[in-house]
C-alpha cells in the first residue's frame, strides 16, 4: 500500500490543454520551456494535451496570412475538445482570444503565462506596428478574466496586475532541467578557447553587440565566439562569416548544448532593450541554463538577470548594446581563469538549489490545482 501511495495522489489533477500560438520550434527557447513545463506536469499527474502552431513565431519570417490560417486551425482543434478539459494553459498570445472567451463559458480555469508585455508586439513583428493598439485590447480582455496569470519576472508580474487590474499574479521565472544541464559531463574540446551565445537570432539579442566586441581592442586575440541558433537575424552572421574570431554553428540537437556550455570560458546573454522592450526584466532560459553547467555568465545590466547574477556572483554585469564593455568582461575571464571557476560554481549552486524546472513548475501545478478546485 505505501508503494502505491504517490501514484493515489497524483491522480487528484485534471485533464489540462496547454496552447502555444507562438510556435515551439525544435532548438529555441519556447521549444525547450513547453516541453519541460508539459513534462513536469505530467510528472505530477496531470494529462496534459499540447495544442501548437507550426508556422511563425518570432525567429520566423514573414507569411502573416499563413499565421492567421495556423491560429484559426489550432483554436478549432482545441474548441471542439473543450469538453474534456478542466483547464486550459496559455502561453499568452493575443490571438488566443477567441478559444480562452469559449473556454471562460464552458466553465474552464484559464491561466495565461506572460513572457513578455503587449508593447514587445511592434518591437517582434514591425510590419504590423498599426495592429498594436488592438493586440493590446485582445491581451488585457484575456488577462482581465483569466482565474490567474504567471509572470516570468518581478518586473512583468507588477505589470500585470497593473494591466489586467487585479493580483491573481504570480511570478515563476525560468529554469533549467536539472538533469541535463549540470557542471558534471562531457565538455566540448574544439582546440581553442571560446565564449559562447546559446538562442533564437532575433533582434533583442544583442546580436550586433557581439559582433560588434569582436573587433574591439580589449577582445583576447585567441579567443574565439562561437554562436549557436538561427533566426531572421541571421544575415548578420552570413556577412561576418569569413571573421577569424567567429564560429556560427547553426542550430545544434538540444543534448548536445550542455557540453558547449561546459567547454565556454564563459556564456554570454547580452539581452538589447529596444524601445523599452526589456523594461520588466528578463529570465532568459539560456542564463538558467548556462549557470547549471557552471559557466560564468555575462549578462546585460536588465531587471531581473542583472540582479540575480550580481547577487549570487554567477557572472559579470555589462551595460546593454555596449561592445566595449562586452569584450572587456570577456578578457576579464579569459583572464582570471580561478574567479571564472568560482562563478561558474555559484551559479551551478544556484540552479540546483532554487531553478531547476522541477521546482518551478511546483508553483505552476499548486496554481492550476487552486484554480480548478475554485471552478
Amino acid at each position: 500500500r505505501s508503494a502505491r501511495a504517490p501514484e493515489a495522489r497524483v491522480t487528484r489533477r485534471g485533464a489540462l490543454a496547454y496552447l502555444s500560438l507562438e510556435t515551439p520550434r525544435e532548438g529555441q527557447a519556447s521549444r525547450t520551456h513547453v516541453d519541460e513545463v508539459i513534462g513536469a506536469l505530467r510528472r505530477l499527474g496531470w494529462r496534459v494535451d499540447l495544442y501548437a502552431t507550426g508556422h511563425g513565431g518570432a525567429s520566423a519570417r514573414g507569411r502573416y496570412a499563413r499565421r492567421i490560417l495556423d491560429y484559426l486551425a489550432v483554436e478549432a482543434r482545441l474548441a471542439r475538445r473543450l469538453s474534456d478539459y478542466d483547464a486550459l494553459y496559455v502561453r499568452a498570445h493575443f490571438a488566443a482570444a477567441p478559444v480562452v472567451r469559449l473556454a471562460r463559458a464552458r466553465g474552464l480555469a484559464i491561466v495565461h503565462e506572460i513572457n513578455g508585455a503587449p508593447s514587445e508586439f511592434a518591437v517582434t513583428y514591425p510590419g504590423l506596428q498599426s495592429l498594436a493598439a488592438t493586440v493590446e485590447w485582445l491581451y488585457r480582455a484575456q488577462f482581465r478574466s483569466a482565474d490567474h496569470l504567471v509572470a516570468v519576472t518581478p518586473g512583468l508580474a507588477q505589470w500585470a496586475r497593473d494591466f489586467a487590474g487585479h493580483r491573481r499574479v504570480a511570478m515563476v521565472p525560468n529554469g533549467a532541467n536539472g538533469e541535463l544541464f549540470v557542471p558534471s559531463g562531457p565538455r566540448c574540446e574544439p582546440g581553442y578557447a571560446y565564449v559562447i551565445f546559446v538562442g533564437g537570432l532575433v533582434a533583442w539579442h544583442g546580436v550586433d553587440t557581439m559582433l560588434a566586441a569582436l573587433d574591439d581592442p580589449a577582445w583576447p586575440p585567441a579567443l574565439k565566439l562561437v554562436v549557436v541558433g538561427d533566426g531572421v537575424e541571421r544575415a548578420r552572421l552570413e556577412a561576418a562569416a569569413g571573421h577569424p574570431r567567429l564560429v556560427w554553428l547553426g542550430r545544434r540537437p538540444y543534448a548536445e548544448v550542455p557540453a558547449l556550455l561546459r567547454g565556454a570560458t564563459a556564456a554570454l546573454c547580452v539581452i538589447a532593450d529596444p524601445h523599452g522592450r526589456s523594461a520588466s526584466g528578463v529570465a532568459p532560459l539560456k542564463l538558467f541554463e548556462a549557470m547549471g553547467c557552471a559557466a560564468p555568465v555575462i549578462v546585460s545590466d536588465l531587471p531581473f538577470q542583472g540582479e540575480l547574477v550580481r547577487r549570487i556572483e554567477a557572472g559579470l554585469v555589462v551595460p546593454p548594446a555596449d561592445p566595449a564593455a562586452l569584450a572587456r568582461a570577456v578578457a576579464q575571464f579569459a583572464g582570471d581563469p580561478a574567479e571564472a571557476r568560482r562563478m561558474g560554481a555559484n551559479g551551478a549552486r544556484h540552479v540546483a538549489d532554487e531553478a531547476s524546472w522541477a521546482r518551478r513548475v511546483e508553483a505552476i501545478d499548486a496554481i492550476l490545482r487552486d484554480a480548478t478546485a475554485r471552478r
